[in-house]
């Protein structure tokens, strides 16, 4: 595991926005949730250019609710513009099945292989992504994306799938808060939780705070 702690959400920040930038990636998958928000806000005001943006993942609700992941992201990274080449999940379909599928023909007719670089947070429970333990996306190998109802959230979520994040090039994951502790605790120590399926063996870089470090 390679391990950054910071003293603070800012320092994390700006590390998080520095390797970004020069890793100067054609292709990115972005996260929701509040922890990327200042590096969203931050990477926006200079957005870089030629770029590929890809949902990792997406709560199966209109884009004007409130928990909405890509409406988070073009207000944030996207808020001087959305670029051309943006790839969200299009729940507007009303059918999960088909709203990932939907994303797999926008992700081929984009000439998309291997992402460059995908950003990912890390839940209390061990999930990444919406790769929630004990859920069936899990086993997933031959997709893209995939529809997957969580039950503990009684909810419908779409998601990039473990294969599309093992094969980018690098991953980053953001985690603060004490609450991740034990999580990233068990990773380090071999527990397969979710995030540890789809970034142990592949180049990840975990950047947290001293309170998720523990």
């Amino acid at each position: 595991m390679n391990l950054r702690i910071f003293d603070t959400l800012e320092e994390l920040t700006r590390a998080a926005e520095r390797t970004i930038r020069q890793a100067n990636p054609t292709s990115v998958a972005l996260s929701g949730g509040s922890t990327p928000k200042p590096l969203y806000e931050s990477l926006g005001k200079s957005l870089p250019e030629n770029v590929t943006w890809v949902l990792v993942d997406e709560r199966y609700v209109p884009h004007d609710d409130p928990q909405s992941n890509a409406a988070m992201i073009e207000r944030t990274l996207f808020a001087n513009g959305i670029p051309e080449r943006w790839l969200p999940f299009r729940t507007e379909l009303h059918d999960p099945a088909l709203t990932a599928r939907e994303l797999e023909r926008e992700w081929h007719d984009l000439g998309l292989t291997n992402l460059d670089l995908v950003i990912l947070g890390c839940g209390d429970d061990g999930h990444t992504a919406s790769l929630f333990p004990g859920t069936p996306v899990l086993e997933v190998e031959d997709r893209i994306a995939s529809e997957v109802f969580v039950p503990r959230l009684d909810q419908w979520r779409v998601t990039l799938t473990k294969p599309v994040i093992r094969a980018a090039k690098l991953r980053i994951v953001l985690a603060t808060g004490a609450s991740k502790a034990p999580i990233l605790r068990e990773v380090r120590e071999g527990v397969q939780h979710p995030i540890a399926q789809a970034t142990s063996g592949f180049e990840t870089w975990w950047f947290v705070d001293r309170a998720a470090a523990g």
